[in-house]
């Protein structure tokens, strides 16, 4: 049977070494997946500034890239000065003195001499010669602040100032003020010589944006080359718009080249390393130092998960934004892990988080730096998290953390403070609004994976609670009894290094179920036993059933699992032995099946369990002391936790024999202040005493 039970053992061993591989594997290739594949660099820097990283080499040749300014300049620039083509139509110029020659020798005659009809019609041709634009096109070149056009007729093309060409208008204008007789002009605007003018300049649209396409095209969008080995800036030296535009060429001409499949096997066998070392020395630690972390599946799913998650965001927030990475509340994390973990496993896998991110992030110095200040700072200041008002105050130090270790890094780097680089407070202030919102997270985590945060035991434990109203008024006295063990069990807890808040929550609710039958036991009782009238076999049904009773009502109010494991072990798997000695007398002892005369258990499996245990036989054992002493009470004490200890209830449970006996010294100073037992004082000598002594 033994050897059946070890091979059990070493079976359910080997299944979760197996499951916590897989675990370990998954976040490692999720982690990794969605880290960026690019080996980009990127500096933030700004022009005008001094230049805060190392001094940069160039390592490759490259041509130095105009920045997109310059680039839009130099191309505004040549749209500006560029000249539109235009058309010169000969047969607009034959039609229209075709057209005043006929209506001359028709009409025209009469009104004015054949010398005027020769300077209006020089005037035409001089008009034509020069070029007529219709409004629409004379507008589009005022408009575009065009000087020059150019203008071409068969092969060849010239350029003309717009301002010696003329419009419709215009072009009346002047022929109406040609040289002749004013009698000769009075009666030729009797006469509608607009007739004659017409645009002969039309707009050649598709030939003017072939040409300008063509000019833009020759513009070089490359100033210059850099070649192996160069200086590119150094640091403390000031960024100028030069200087920029080499360094932006620089960080385009790496993204290029880190494109290849070849680099992106590389980067994704050097991300899963360095993520796999990161990972399995969290994973060694746990395994070194907190077993039963390993233990508890989850505590492993919380750890991995959450440090998964925030991995990825911050590779997806990298790969895919612009934004400074300041601003992901990455302190979020060690507030997570300090509420739920103890402080030393809070910082190592925060610590953890940070160098894996540290290798996908820009600025990577600063951000570990900066980073790890503020998860000090969290696990510091949330060491005893009483009130949810003590994350706002924690923020707030985060902000300062990270303003203080930010001025500090660039007062090493920077010659000067009004060089510091301001918009980074901007980005810590983000930071440290979003991470207000590990306020209802806590909520998720708690109910995702079954965790209790201080917070809540507090809000547990108010005695208005409407459970714990219920059971002090159906059982008042199981309700007196369930504050004296809480007292009881928090002041041991303290002194043993237990979770005192715990201890003080479970404490009040580890006897909810006799709710369920209150006359059934003493401390309900007022002077009648209902056992007196049922068997010893009923009784102990009553008393072991009311662990069962107290978890159905845990769970009809949604304690915490973590509560329902002390109203499950608060018990163990103890006899009520009272009743079973009883039926003892009626029943030959081969006839008794003692199990049922025994608790559901289990046994206590954690410190804090352990001592309610104690906490709670102890308080009840001391009631029916007859003489309240020094030495009676330390006898029950130990004849109490002895008994507990002859029938092995505290072997799962990691307390110490050391632990054990100061839980027993600080019961029986507790108990002497509950019941204000007095030390003897010697009596004051008498009158004829004092005057014989004299």
């Amino acid at each position: 049977m033994a050897k059946k039970d070890r091979d059990n053992n070493k079976s359910s061993s080997g299944s979760k070494n197996v499951l916590l591989v897989m675990l370990l594997l998954f976040s490692v290739l999720l982690t990794v997946y969605f880290m960026p594949k690019s080996r980009s660099e990127y500096y933030d820097y700004t022009i005008g500034k001094p230049w805060t990283y190392d001094v940069l080499i160039a390592p490759f040749n490259f041509s130095i890239q105009k920045s997109e300014s310059l680039y839009k300049q130099e191309i505004d620039s040549l749209r500006s000065s560029f000249s539109p083509y235009f058309s010169r139509n000969p047969e607009v110029m034959q039609k229209n003195l075709q057209a005043f020659d006929e209506y001359y020798s028709e009409a025209l005659y009469k009104a004015i001499t054949l010398q005027s009809y020769n300077t209006i019609r020089d005037e035409i041709i001089r008009l034509y010669e020069k070029g007529i634009l219709s409004a629409q096109d004379q507008t589009m070149l005022e408009d575009e602040g065009k000087e020059y056009i150019r203008i071409y007729s068969g092969n060849t093309s010239s350029f003309v100032a717009s301002a010696q060409v003329y419009n419709e208008k215009e072009a009346y204008q002047q022929l109406t003020n040609a040289q002749i007789s004013s009698i000769d002009k009075y009666l030729l605007l009797q006469h509608n010589l607009e007739n004659f003018i017409s645009p002969n300049l039309v707009y050649d649209k598709e030939r003017s944006e072939n040409d300008l396409k063509d000019q833009e095209s020759s513009i070089s969008q490359f100033k210059g080359k850099v070649v192996t080995n160069q200086k590119i800036i150094d640091h403390g030296d000031i960024v100028t718009e030069e200087t920029a535009m080499i360094i932006d060429s620089y960080v385009n001409m790496m993204s290029e080249r880190t494109t290849s499949n070849q680099f992106k096997a590389m980067t994704w066998g050097g991300q899963f390393l360095f993520v796999s070392l990161m990972f399995c020395s969290l994973f060694i630690y746990l395994k070194l130092y907190r077993q039963n972390n390993i233990c508890s599946s989850s505590v492993l799913m919380f750890i991995f998960t959450t440090l998964t998650l925030f991995s990825a965001m911050v590779g997806i927030y990298v790969e895919h934004t612009n934004w400074s990475v300041f601003m992901i509340p990455c302190a979020m994390l060690a507030i997570a892990y300090r509420i739920f973990l103890d402080s030393r496993t809070a910082f190592m896998t925060y610590l953890v988080f940070v160098l894996t991110t540290s290798i996908v992030v820009h600025m990577p110095y600063e951000y570990i730096l900066l980073q790890v200040a503020a998860g000090l700072v969290s696990i510091y200041s949330l060491k005893d998290l009483s009130q949810r008002s003590q994350i706002l105050s924690t923020t707030l130090l985060i902000f300062l953390s990270y303003c203080f270790v930010w001025i500090s890094i660039q007062m090493i780097q920077l010659e000067s403070l009004s060089d510091l680089d301001l918009k980074m407070f901007i980005y810590f202030a983000i930071n440290s609004l979003l991470l207000l919102l590990i306020y209802p997270l806590l909520f998720v985590v708690e109910k995702l994976f079954g965790f209790v945060s201080n917070v809540t035991l507090i809000e547990l434990s108010n005695i208005n609670n409407p459970l714990l109203r219920e059971l002090a008024e159906n059982a008042p006295g199981t309700f007196q009894h369930s504050m004296q063990v809480s007292t009881l069990a928090a002041e041991a807890a303290n002194r043993v290094g237990a979770n005192i808040q715990l201890v003080r929550t479970a404490a009040l609710y580890h006897d909810i179920g006799k709710i369920a039958t209150p006359p059934f036991f003493v401390e309900n009782q007022n002077g009648t036993n209902p056992h007196d009238k049922i068997a010893p076999l009923d009784s102990a049904r009553i008393i072991t059933g009311h662990v069962e009773e107290g978890l159905k009502i845990a769970e009809k109010h949604r304690l915490p699992n973590v509560i329902c494991d002390f109203i499950r072990t608060h018990h163990g798997a103890g006899v009520a032995r009272y009743f079973y000695v009883k039926q003892q007398e009626i029943t030959p002892v081969d006839e008794i099946n003692i199990e049922d005369f025994s608790y559901m258990g289990p046994n206590p499996r954690t410190k804090e369990e352990a001592i309610l245990m104690m906490a709670d036989a102890v308080e009840a054992a001391s009631r029916s002391l007859t003489e309240i002493t020094e030495a009676s009470i330390s006898a029950l004490v130990d004849k109490i936790i002895g008994y507990q200890e002859s029938e092995k209830f505290f072997a799962e449970s990691p307390l110490s024999y050391k632990e054990i006996t100061t839980i027993k010294e600080v019961f029986k100073e507790k108990l002497k202040t509950m019941y204000h037992t007095r030390i003897s004082y010697p009596e004051a000598p008498k009158a004829d005493q004092r005057q014989n002594s004299k």
